[in-house]
């Protein structure tokens, strides 16, 4: 060792170090189920130990968590359901193998499998991202159980199976829309779950496919990405323990016992505008320019209101929501109340809800960073939850905003 290298005991003390420090500064809003070393410990790891850095972001996440409620009970968590998702597009952890290094969760995801197709034409896009998040937080608090048993850090295996994936017209665009967009998103609110990401059975096209999403894989990412070749079985056993894989990969364990059925979604399931909703053509409809963004503007008067957001976008769009006290409060001082969302054209209305907890203005930004020279047509109407009436922007005589039409009285 040489002279000034630091000591595995220098390391652990700088890390505990670090942990407290965090700890610390982002008391006033964590919950104490969320608050272990361990968890501490990812937010810094992804950030490369920067205390400011971990700090603000982490700041962000337990707001979300907050909003969410995803520390309460999981039957009172707001994230939405998506049942299309649930039962056609199935993540089954599978469980613990013990290794020296520390335990590691086996999860299985038979992408390959899925109906992409249908499940684009059933999902809404929160709810497919929300569903996502379930199965995350579903792993979270299996981490965090194995930790607290074990005292050491854990991570997961990811088995990502593309056995009968077929190419068609449109998986290129849900590569690089729902599915990049979902992981992106996971990517931000969980950190450091993942040692290793397994490809296995991978189609004769996935360079196709890889060259689409690599660029939003940042570095760190890549390196733990691993695509088994045509001895993927020999591959993957190296990895992971025999006893904790399903019959299907070379393990012990009855397919039946751990692997949920992935059967093509039904006609029936497939997304029909309800009744509540309001109509397309009720909907605003906001041009945003090429690399350009639009600011809606809402005043909400009461504490506590909670806002419906319907919408619908054919393109990429990035949705961001800001809380002032002041209308004319510039950009740069606004206070960010739910940090960027990239959402992907899907068929479906999308409907996002949020509770106002103070009275004041909220800004809407739509940001068209995808494109750099097409516009972008977003869809958007507001409405008061308890009221059932709409919010109108404060500035919906803009020129760049086409009004809805009026809801028919009953």
């Amino acid at each position: 060792m040489a002279p000034n290298a630091l000591t595995p005991l220098d390391i652990q003390n700088m890390n505990e170090a670090a942990i407290e420090q965090v700890r610390q500064q982002v008391s006033d809003l964590i919950d104490p189920r969320y608050d272990t070393k361990w968890n501490m410990l990812r937010w810094l790891q992804s950030n490369e130990f920067n205390v400011p850095k971990t700090v603000h972001l982490l700041k962000k996440h337990l707001k979300w968590r907050k909003d969410r409620k995803l520390d309460e009970p999981e039957s009172q968590s707001l994230l939405q359901f998506s049942d299309a998702r649930r039962k056609h597009a199935p993540v089954d952890i599978i469980g613990p193998q013990r290794k020296e290094e520390g335990d590691r969760l086996v999860v299985v995801d038979r992408a390959g499998r899925i109906d992409v197709a249908g499940l684009m034409k059933a999902v809404q896009p929160t709810e497919y991202l929300h569903e996502m998040f379930r199965s995350f937080e579903e792993i979270q608090r299996r981490l965090m159980k194995m930790e607290e048993e074990t005292g050491v850090q854990c991570y997961m295996h990811y088995i990502f199976d593309l056995e009968g994936m077929s190419f068609d017209p449109t998986l290129l665009g849900v590569v690089n829309g729902p599915f990049r967009v979902s992981w992106q998103l996971v990517g931000q609110h969980y950190r450091e779950f993942i040692d290793k990401f397994i490809v296995i059975n991978s189609p004769s096209y996935i360079n196709v496919l890889w060259s689409a999403l690599s660029p939003f894989i940042p570095e760190q990412s890549k390196e733990r990405i691993v695509f088994a070749g045509s001895n993927w079985k020999e591959e993957l056993l190296d990895i992971v323990d025999r006893d904790c894989l399903p019959e299907r990969y070379g393990g012990t364990i009855p397919d039946e016992k751990c692997l949920q059925p992935v059967i093509p979604i039904p006609k029936s399931m497939y997304w029909k505008l309800p009744a509540h909703y309001p109509t397309m053509d009720q909907l605003h409809k906001i041009s945003v320019s090429a690399s350009k963004h639009r600011m809606l503007v809402y005043k909400v008067d009461k504490p506590d209101t909670e806002l419906l957001m319907y919408s619908h976008n054919e393109n990429d769009i990035t949705i961001t929501l800001y809380y002032s006290k002041d209308m004319n409060t510039q950009e740069k001082d606004l206070e960010l109340a739910v940090a960027p969302i990239p959402k992907c054209g899907l068929p479906a209305m999308d409907l996002f809800d949020y509770n106002c907890e103070f009275p004041g203005y909220y800004f809407v930004k739509l940001a068209n960073e995808a494109s750099w020279l097409l516009p972008s047509t977003y869809r958007m109407i507001v409405i008061e939850k308890d009221t059932g009436k709409e919010l109108e922007p404060l500035n919906l005589n803009e020129k760049w905003i086409k009004k809805g039409q009026k809801a028919k009285k009953k």
